[in-house]
């Protein structure tokens, strides 16, 4: 009875120390299905060009569209 109460604690002491995540090891992160197509080429642009940019402009255009106009 104690080796098996033994044998369940390690087991479970090994589950725990594993290392268990939600990334994967290659750094791999998951693309939304419905990007834009300015988004989905940010994904493969160098950081600081304007195609990386562009999802940003994009997002700021349609809020700037959605914002209620004084006057209307």
């Amino acid at each position: 009875m104690r080796g098996i109460t033994c044998l369940v604690i390690l087991v479970a002491m090994m589950a725990v120390s594993s290392g268990c995540s939600n990334t994967l090891e290659t750094g791999y992160k998951p693309r939304p299905l419905g990007a834009s197509l300015a988004m989905r080429r940010s994904y493969y642009a160098s950081p600081f060009s304007a195609e990386s940019r562009a999802p940003q402009l994009e997002r700021e255009q349609e809020v700037e569209a959605r914002r209620p106009k004084p006057g209307y």
